[in-house]
Parts: C-alpha cells; structure tokens; sequence
C-alpha cells in the first residue's frame, strides 16, 4: 500500500493542493494508497523524506517528496497504468504549465481564499497559518477578506485564457484528462475544500470541467470533507 502524507484540517479535510495533485494522479494510475495526516505546525512526521513540505509518498522503500516528482515517480514506475503525461512532449508541456498554475494561478487564488482556510485548519495550525500568510499577502486576513472582490477580478482576469480553452475540449489534456488537468485542478479543489465561496459561473467552461473533474473515479473528490 502506498502511504501519502498530507495536511489536514478540521473535519478531516485534505487541504494541501499539491496533495491532491498527488490524489489525483494515485486515482488516474488506479492506485490504492492510504493519507497519513500532517499537521502544518509540526513536520516531526515527515524528517524521513529530508525535508519540510508535504506531499510525500512511501511507495515499496521508495520515498518521493513534491508533487512533481511523485507524478514522474508514478509515470516512470506504473508504465502499464494509463499515462499522465502522454510522452516525453506531454511531460515537457505539462511541467511549462505546472510552473505557470504556482506562479500566477495559485498567487491570484490565496487572497481569495486565505481567510476561510485559517479558519478551517486544525486548531493547532491556526497561529502558525496566520502567521505565515500575512508575511505572503503583507496585510492581514481580516484585510484579505475585505478586499476578496478585488481579488475576485484579478483571479478571473487570470483564469480567463483557461475558460477560452475549454470551450473547445473536455478537458485541457482533450478528451481524457491527464496531469495537466490535475494541476489545474488542484486549485479548485482547495478551493472548494477549505472555502465556502463558489468562485465560478454554472455558465462558465471551468465550472463544467470542474464538475466533470469531481465525477472522476467515482466521484473521489467530490466525496470528501468540504466547507
């Protein structure tokens, strides 16, 4: 069984995005694995993997940390399993976008959303969580959510080239999903596990792909603690 370490909150949400890249690419391998609960403040669990973030999977003495690196793990080690990234090509295109998704998609979607996780992480994380999030946004959350709307613009401005692309395809991968759907993914599904906010139109590309990302194998992130 492979074991996957990641953050929960309360209630038992698995809020970390870049674990669910991992949930998701397990799910897309036809993986079982076991989520073995990490708490922000104390990454005393996790010293074996050499270093300090989550997720990291133990897979038969193989230790793997990132989420990048679990899914180049799982591609290269399950080749019989359906691929995430469809060959060398896909793997490059999909790593160009892994970066672009952390370095604008993830940017625009924490001030949206910062507030409502501080209060739905574990109690023991809250001051840790606060701390570490003013420090990024450089004002308070209370701030933050003040100026959610704002942020609410900016979010869509960035997401409007992901709406243009769906309206000609399923999934950003075309027919089926793969990796890239996951990184994407992985945004709206901290999203809706860690806020109460609905951030997309019924009549928006990314709300139907989104539902159509939720009902995969079985609806495994759609079953799941949310806000």
């Amino acid at each position: 069984m492979i074991l996957l370490y990641e953050l929960e909150g309360k209630g038992g949400r698995r809020y970390s995005l870049f674990s669910w890249r991992a949930r998701m690419a397990l799910r897309h391998k036809g993986l079982d694995f076991e989520s073995i609960p990490v708490r922000l403040s104390d990454k005393a669990v996790i010293e074996f993997s050499g270093g300090k973030t989550v997720p990291v999977i133990k897979d038969k003495g193989t230790v793997v940390r990132d989420s990048w690196k679990i899914a180049e793990h799982l591609e290269h080690r399950y080749q019989d399993a359906p691929p995430l990234f469809g060959g060398d090509i896909g793997r490059g295109v999909s790593q160009a976008f892994n970066t672009w998704v952390d370095r604008a998609v993830v940017p625009a979607m924490l001030p949206v959303i910062a507030a409502d996780i501080h209060e739905r992480v574990d109690p023991d994380d809250e001051n840790y969580f606060r701390q570490t999030m003013e420090r990024v946004l450089k004002h308070t959350l209370e701030e933050s959510r003040a100026r959610r709307d704002a942020a609410l613009l900016r979010l869509g401005a960035v997401l409007a080239p992901m709406q243009e692309a769906l309206k000609r395809k399923a999934f950003l991968a075309g027919a089926k999903p793969a990796y890239a759907d996951y990184i994407l993914f992985s945004v709206f599904q901290w999203a809706r596990v860690m806020s109460p906010q609905e951030l997309l139109g019924p009549e928006d590309p990314l709300c139907q792909w989104r539902e159509r990302m939720l009902d995969l194998f079985d609806g495994f992130a759609r079953n799941v603690p949310t806000a």
